[in-house]
């Protein structure tokens, strides 16, 4: 063997490019001894179910039945103390045991990956077997994350919970449980144990029934003295004080995650600090009620807002919650990200909701925003002077959506302001805006000179809403001038009511992408409306 896989870096460095295939570490582990414990880490590193642990005792001892589309893991017969030291080597490998996606709620797969074929799921009478061998903590010491649901979803509550308690040990970092069916008191038992059996958790998920059932969360999570990850699906909009107080005690907090449940809020107070806190998501209720909850906090640091509400909001909310994120961000210069989103499952999209220019200026105060994402929350009624203004408060801002997605917008802005927006915002990559380009389109000047300004060459993705357009525009003409790496140009493509200025309004969207592709001798590209919605970034994934 090469001298230089005398050393334990390099060999890892040269795993990375087999890990992802099973059967390649398996091959590299059975080279030779000096390989054989790097390539069998990697390859039991994370795991999504107990079944792989099973399946490497004996095949005598195990089998496979099917009910349907589920494969369930059985003992043929009780494996022997060697066979069972077999298992007890591999399983000391396991780091992760999560979800076939880690250590997130998003199960799905990705976009162009195949369908996930899932492991098997274990008997309970194997895991009383497993389990009554050796305890969880003693088969997995160097277990650091644990989505519990995701391995053992199919146990009964009672059994679940008692197995869940003995993997609690000092060494986990992260942890996600559902408490749907366990008794109040036996939870708050659980959270109160945390500080003292889990000192060393970094990210916490609790949820109850998908976060309709709401939760309560106790002092004693502030006592996790390396927490900087919460995410609580289930939060009593009445108890929004209670909660953030409790909620406060965690002074290394960095990202916190709420679903909130029930109908009133409480009377609030004086806003409570979260010093370190940088993300914030809040989703479930309606948007008075998230900024009841902005109004309660102030930071210093936040840089990532997610807001995805029910219930559609009228123009008179959104500026409320808008002015709520001016008190709650005690500094502007920190705020990168906003992305608000109403997921309403019956929206009305005939109701009008007018959000002029107005309502989102005191958004220009944080000058750091990189990505600005306002979808199907209204109607846009936008004017030419707030986009003029945006290119100055937002000098970085790469990505801006403001979406009506199924409701109108107005034809409130021009194509030509359009046009210098994007010119002067030289990191603007994804650009979402209904304009009106039925009118010539001035050509915009660098800083009212008459030099032209330079071709922007980091916008790739723009998408014109519903906007009208007409030949006049010369709108295919100025995107292949002004944005040579464009790549993809999308427009709504659904009527309201099939009228004949709709099916007007696409047919000359459609005939302007078909122009620019043929002056940049490009291909159909297969993005969907969906995707321009919703993307990684928007994700409730740690």
């Amino acid at each position: 063997m090469h001298r230089v896989f005398e050393f334990d870096d390099i060999i890892y460095a040269v795993l990375q490019h087999v890990k992802s295939s099973a059967t390649d570490l398996v091959n590299v582990a059975m080279t030779c001894s000096r390989l054989a414990d790097s390539a069998l880490n990697i390859l039991w590193f994370e795991q999504s179910s107990l079944a792989p642990l099973i399946m490497c005792l004996p095949q005598d001892t195990w089998e496979v039945t099917e009910n349907g589309v589920d494969h369930t893991v059985h003992f043929s017969r009780e494996p022997t103390l060697i066979e069972w030291e077999r298992l007890r080597m591999n399983a000391s490998r396991v780091r992760r045991l999560v979800s076939t996606h880690g250590f997130t709620d998003v199960l799905k797969p990705r976009r162009g990956e195949p369908s996930f074929i899932p492991d098997p799921d274990v008997s309970d009478h194997v895991l009383q077997r497993l389990f009554a061998w050796s305890r969880p903590t003693t088969l997995f010491p160097n277990l650091c994350e644990l989505h519990f649901e995701a391995v053992f979803g199919l146990l009964e509550h009672s059994s679940k919970f008692w197995l869940l308690r003995q993997f609690i040990s000092p060494g986990l970092q992260a942890l996600r449980f559902d408490v749907t069916g366990i008794p109040t008191h036996e939870v708050e038992q659980l959270l109160a144990a945390l500080p003292a059996q889990a000192h060393g958790l970094r990210q916490l998920i609790v949820s109850a029934d998908d976060g309709t059932t709401a939760l309560t969360v106790p002092p004693s999570l502030g006592k996790l003295p390396k927490l900087i990850g919460l995410a609580i699906f289930g939060i009593d909009v009445s108890l929004t004080r209670q909660t953030i107080a409790n909620i406060q005690q965690a002074r290394s907090l960095q990202s916190l995650k709420l679903k909130l449940c029930g109908t009133s809020c409480d009377a609030g107070g004086i806003p409570l600090e979260l010093p370190s806190l940088k993300t914030l998501y809040l989703s479930g209720g309606s948007l008075p009620q998230c900024t009841h909850f902005l109004r309660q906090v102030t930071t210093r640091q936040l840089s990532h807002i997610n807001i995805r509400y029910c219930g559609s909001a009228s123009p008179a909310e959104m500026t409320a919650f808008i002015e709520s994120l001016s008190t709650s961000c005690q500094t502007f210069g920190y705020l990168e990200r906003v992305y608000v989103v109403d997921e309403s499952t019956h929206p009305d999209y005939l109701l009008v909701i007018p959000l002029s220019s107005e309502i989102f200026r005191p958004l220009f105060k944080f000058n750091r925003l990189s990505s600005v994402k306002f979808i199907g929350v209204g109607n846009f009624n936008l004017d030419n002077g707030f986009l003029n203004d945006l290119p100055v408060a937002w000098p970085n801002i790469r990505e801006l959506k403001l979406t009506s997605w199924k409701r109108r917008a107005f034809y409130s802005v021009t194509f030509t302001a359009m046009m210098s927006l994007a010119l002067r915002c030289r990191s603007l990559q994804t650009l979402h805006l209904t304009v009106d380009a039925t009118q010539s389109t001035t050509i915009p000047r660098a800083d009212e000179t008459e030099e032209l300004w330079p071709t922007q060459t980091a916008l790739r993705n723009l998408h014109l809403g519903y906007s009208g357009v007409s030949e006049v525009a010369r709108v295919p003409y100025f995107l292949a001038e002004a944005f040579p790496t464009l790549l993809n140009f999308k427009w709504y493509a659904c009527h309201f009511e099939d009228s004949d200025v709709d099916i007007a309004m696409e047919s000359a969207l459609y005939d302007a992408s078909q122009q620019l592709r043929a002056l940049r001798n490009s291909t159909d590209d297969d993005d969907s409306d969906e995707l321009w919605e919703k993307d990684s970034d928007d994700s409730w994934a740690w």
